[in-house]
C-alpha cells in the first residue's frame, strides 16, 4: 500500500513537468518505464484543447528512488487547474492510490485495452470522479526534465514565497514564466497550494524597464507593478504590488529555471530558500 510519508522533491517534480496539458505532451521521455506498470504515462479525459476548454487528466510517474509510485490528478479548464498529488500501487488490475492531502485510499479495478486506434484507460470506480470512467492515453512515457541551460533575470525562472504554518506544514505561492521574447512579452503561470494540492492559473506578461504587466487567465484587466531583483543566493523578486497578494508588496525568492532544467526537479532542496 502507498507510503504516507511526505516527499516534497518528488510532488515539486511532477508541478513543473504537468503545468499544462499542451506542454506536458511535448517533454523529452524517460527510457526506462517499468514494465510491471501499465500506468504510467498521461491519460486524459478530454482532447487537448485552447484556452477555457475542459481538463481532467490522471498522470502516473512510476516508482521513485524509495519504489513508491507517485501521481497527479488534474481537473478544470485550460489556463485554471486544481492539482491533487497522490501516492499508488500496481497490483494485477487493481490500482491502490493514496491522496497525500487527505490520506484517502481508493481501490480501484481498472482495465487497459487498444480502442479506435487509442490505448484507453478504464476505471471501474473513479476515485475522484465516482463511477466507471475512460481516459484516454496522451502520453507512454514519464515526464522528464528538459536540459536547457538555465536563464537569467526575471524571465525564465520560477520565483517561490514559501511559509511554514505553526500548525505544521506550510504553503507556497510561485510565478513561474516562460522565457520572455524582444519584445519583452511571455507566458506563464501562477501557482499556489502546498506541493500536496495546488491551483494554477495561466498569465501573460509584458517588462518594460522596471515595470511588469499581468494578465491572468479569465480577467481583461492587466495589471501593472514596479519590480525588482535584489541579488543574493537566491536572488529576490520584489514586486511592488503583486495582484496575487490583493496588491500588497510581496517578496518571492528564486526557484531555478522554469520549465526544471536543472536538478531542483527530482532534489527539491533549491525550493528550500532562505528567507529573504
Amino acid at each position: 500500500m502507498p507510503s504516507t510519508t511526505r516527499r516534497r522533491a518528488v510532488i515539486v517534480a511532477f508541478a513543473a513537468a504537468v503545468v499544462a496539458v499542451p506542454l506536458a505532451v511535448q517533454w523529452a521521455p524517460c527510457t526506462d518505464v517499468a514494465a510491471d506498470d501499465p500506468l504510467i504515462g498521461l491519460w486524459s479525459a478530454h482532447p487537448v484543447g485552447g484556452e477555457g476548454d475542459p481538463v481532467a487528466f490522471y498522470y502516473f510517474h512510476g516508482k521513485d528512488a524509495q519504489g513508491i509510485g507517485r501521481g497527479l490528478y488534474r481537473y478544470g479548464k485550460v489556463g485554471a487547474t486544481f492539482t491533487n498529488s497522490f501516492d499508488y500501487a500496481v497490483d494485477g488490475d487493481t490500482l491502490t492510490l493514496e491522496l497525500r492531502k487527505t490520506g484517502a485510499e481508493h481501490e480501484v479495478r481498472f482495465s487497459v485495452h487498444e480502442e479506435a486506434g487509442s490505448t484507453v484507460l478504464e476505471l471501474a470506480d473513479d476515485p475522484r470522479i465516482g463511477g466507471r470512467r475512460r481516459y484516454v492515453q496522451a502520453r507512454r512515457e514519464p515526464i522528464a526534465p528538459h536540459a536547457d541551460a538555465p536563464s537569467v533575470g526575471l524571465p525564465g525562472r520560477m520565483w517561490i514565497d514559501r511559509t511554514d504554518y505553526a500548525t505544521g506544514g506550510y504553503g507556497f505561492a510561485l510565478y513561474q514564466l516562460r522565457a520572455a521574447g524582444i519584445d519583452g512579452r511571455g507566458t506563464g503561470w501562477f501557482h499556489r497550494g502546498d506541493f500536496d494540492d495546488w491551483s494554477t492559473e495561466s498569465l501573460v506578461y509584458r517588462i518594460v524597464g522596471d515595470r511588469i504587466e499581468l494578465q491572468l487567465f479569465g480577467s481583461d484587466a492587466r495589471e501593472v507593478t514596479g519590480f525588482r531583483i535584489e541579488p543574493g543566493d537566491p536572488a529576490t523578486l520584489v514586486l511592488d504590488q503583486d495582484p496575487r497578494d490583493f496588491w500588497h508588496p510581496h517578496r518571492y525568492v528564486d526557484a531555478g529555471p522554469s520549465f526544471g532544467a536543472a536538478a531542483w526537479m527530482f532534489d527539491g532542496a533549491a525550493l528550500e530558500p532562505a528567507s529573504p
